[in-house]
């Protein structure tokens, strides 16, 4: 039976958290799960199983009732902002261009924009550094 309970709960909060345009943030749905483990646990001593039962579908009464028929006024913050930050380098993002790779493993005077390491000799170096050789890798 509290499963039961527990599922209901959980899908009141979802249903409220899609409603305001974002997914559920897992404290919110973290609380709420404490809190029927811990009715699940006291109803465990046979004497207050029923009374602990009863109060884990009372609350899922009491959030029905708080979310029903009332608009989502929550703050969400999501999607996040775009990160517009040139210092930040994304995944699958190029940092270095074609030009500054060839020239650097030509052995030219500027290095890459990123560190670059050699597998072979696991040596690198750091922005505008010098070095050749063949066979870099871009950390």
């Amino acid at each position: 039976m509290f499963f039961f309970a527990w599922a209901i709960g959980e899908g009141f909060i979802v249903w409220r958290w899609i409603h305001n345009g974002a997914p559920p943030t897992p404290g919110a749905l973290l609380l709420p799960s404490g809190l029927f483990i811990g009715l699940a646990i006291l109803a465990e001593y046979q004497p207050i199983h029923g009374v602990a039962t009863l109060f884990a579908f009372a609350l899922d009464v009491a959030v029905a009732l708080q979310i029903v028929g009332r608009q989502p006024d929550q703050v969400t913050g999501w999607p996040p902002p775009m990160i517009n930050d040139p210092t930040v380098i994304l995944p699958g993002a190029q940092s270095s261009t074609t030009a500054e790779l060839t020239a650097y493993q030509a052995g030219g005077t500027g290095g890459p924009s990123a560190s670059v390491t050699n597998p072979s000799t696991g040596g690198g170096t750091g922005a505008g550094g010098t070095g050749g050789g063949s066979g870099l890798v871009l950390e």
